[in-house]
């Protein structure tokens, strides 16, 4: 970095800035590299000088704005460097750059993270991190091994999927997160930055203009199936367990309560095999949202909350993308792919099959670890706010709603003033059924990051019924006016953690209990009801307290003939 001239040293000393060291790029030193498409190149001498003394004077995880770049004289441009995310952005046209940092000999040398319990990255042992790396390289998956610094004297045995990046203790059952970041700075690691995390950006965005107000219409469809399909599905029986062994993985096998949920997965397939299709939907972080959506949808909209948390309940995207087929129209125009926020607004992840390999996040691998880290500070008062609490009260709810999770077991770790529980274990799997008549109005079959595959979709009814062996990745539009009502979807929720999933329904009986004075009255409520759609709420809809008559025993939700 150019060293400053005197004045300049003078005003960041009043500043109170720290004092930046210019670094001599020596033989020895780092390289800056910067990506051009598939290439690397390097920084010139000026800018690798000064890139290296903020990496140093600053830290690996830093952030700093500079206009101090050589190509950039005369122009004056802002440029955003994060050592964090290893990245450049132009603050006037947006362009981001991966950028990296390597020793000068060219060598590879990774550094190994994992989530701690103070929510933070920690560096494994040097040691760990070569028997990390050697794992990893040579392709297997899951790594299993006791031979770690930390276990010397316990010999539990540890296992590592490097597909997700997350570590269990199969002793104990605490799983955490692990990272990868090669030399130079590009990560690997299993969702930081998850689609339930992605969600919560949707929110902190706000809503949509009124364009795209509900129109109190609700969707209507015609149910019968040919009594032959439905005898030849249940036939077939389990989705999951079409022409596939009966075979949970190395990390739900080995654990009581996983092997227990995965039982129950199945023999819920296997009830509603004849006229239902079933996805699956890992999440972790934001689970505290789907929580607070259902006890709403209970309360306004008689969801069945006790057997399922909600992942989208706010309607107003959903004017414009209703279903997959609307979804699949827009999704040429996005270059962000399933990270476009329409898509995070309606759309959601999962995959075909409980058992099947994913390319992205197996079920088997993905349950007891989740599938995210991430910080929802703030969202949850937004989400609040969306669902018709006033103002006022937002705030006092919030801290209400936080420590009735921590005392049910729920990790919140990801929101201030919430906790880690006690396992380790933050994940949650959401079991959905739709009914066959409706699957390619509402799901298209998807390679990663939400492509089309093309293969499965003869229409992809059609694959669910009559291939024998299923798989792959799915993208749902979960319209709430089809996925609040139970003719039409059923949902239900696993959570890896035993004592918050023994206490979930505890736990939405009390969260219903706080919402509902706060949405006592039919005024209130129809005010929450607009707000959530839009604009007039759907023509199925009523404005007296739902929560009662959605109340309903296991028994019968789970029966797959039951009416709504």
């Amino acid at each position: 970095m150019p060293p400053k001239s005197p004045k300049k040293k003078a005003a960041a000393k009043a500043k109170g800035e720290p004092a930046l060291k210019k670094t001599k790029v020596e033989k020895s030193a780092p390289v800056w590299e910067w990506a051009d498409g598939d290439d690397w190149k390097p920084f010139g001498e000026e800018d690798t000088e000064m890139l290296e003394g903020r990496y140093q004077d600053l830290g690996k995880k830093a952030k700093f704005l500079t206009t101090d770049f050589s190509f950039n004289k005369g122009y004056d441009t802002k440029y955003e460097v994060s050592f964090d995310k290893m990245q450049q952005k132009n603050m006037e046209s947006k362009k981001i750059r991966n950028i990296r940092r390597k020793d000068a000999s060219g060598g590879l040398k990774a550094v190994w993270e994992w989530w701690t319990d103070d929510c933070d990255w920690a560096e494994f042992n040097k040691d760990d991190i070569q028997l990390l790396e050697k794992a990893f390289n040579s392709g297997i998956t899951p790594f299993m091994t006791k031979d770690l610094s930390f276990n010397k004297g316990y010999d539990s045995l540890y296992i590592f999927d490097f597909d997700v990046m997350s570590q269990v203790n199969s002793d104990s059952g605490t799983s955490r997160k692990i990272q990868r970041t090669a030399a130079g700075g590009s990560k690997l690691f299993g969702h930081t930055k998850g689609e339930d995390d992605a969600y919560a950006d949707v929110l902190l965005a706000g809503k949509d203009s009124d364009k795209t107000a509900g129109s109190g219409v609700g969707m209507k469809f015609e149910l019968g199936l040919p009594e032959k399909l439905v005898k030849a599905q249940k036939a077939k029986g389990a989705q999951s367990l079409r022409k596939r062994k009966r075979d949970y993985g190395p990390v739900v096998s080995k654990d009581k309560h996983g092997t227990e949920c995965f039982d129950q997965m199945l023999k819920n397939e296997e009830e509603f095999s004849g006229e239902w299709v079933v996805f699956y939907h890992s999440y972790s972080a934001a689970a505290i949202l789907y929580e607070v959506q259902a006890a709403v949808g209970s309360v306004l909209f008689r969801f069945k909350a006790e057997f399922a948390g909600l992942p989208r309940i706010l309607a107003h995207g959903f004017k414009h993308i209703p279903n997959a087929k609307r979804m699949l129209e827009e999704f040429p125009k996005w270059k962000d792919r399933d990270h476009n926020p329409a898509f995070k607004a309606v759309g959601l992840c999962g995959t075909s099959s409980l058992l099947a390999p994913d390319s992205e996040a197996p079920a088997t691998s993905v349950f007891l670890a989740g599938y995210s880290v991430g910080s929802l500070a703030g969202v949850l008062q937004k989400l609040l706010g969306a669902v018709g609490v006033p103002k006022a009260k937002v705030e006092k709810l919030a801290k209400d709603i936080i420590a009735l999770s921590v005392t049910h077991g729920l990790d919140t770790s990801g929101i201030p003033g919430g906790k880690k529980c006690k396992s380790g274990r933050s994940g949650h799997m959401l079991q959905i059924f739709l009914r066959r008549e409706l699957c390619d109005e509402f799901v298209y079959p998807a390679f990663p990051y939400g492509v089309p595959d093309k293969k499965r979709n003869l229409p992809f009814s059609k694959y669910l019924a009559e291939n024998d062996a299923i798989e792959g990745q799915v993208r749902i539009t979960l319209n709430p006016d089809v996925f609040l009502r139970a003719t039409y979807a059923r949902m239900f929720t696993y959570s890896a953690d035993p004592t918050y999933h023994a206490n979930r329904p505890k736990f939405i009986k009390a969260l219903v209990e706080l919402l509902e004075p706060i949405l006592g009255d039919d005024d209130v409520r129809v005010k929450a009801a607009k707000g959530i759609f839009g604009g007039a709420p759907p023509d199925w809809w009523t404005p007296e307290d739902q929560s009662d008559l959605a109340a309903m025993p296991a028994s019968r939700y789970a029966t797959s003939s039951m009416a709504e």
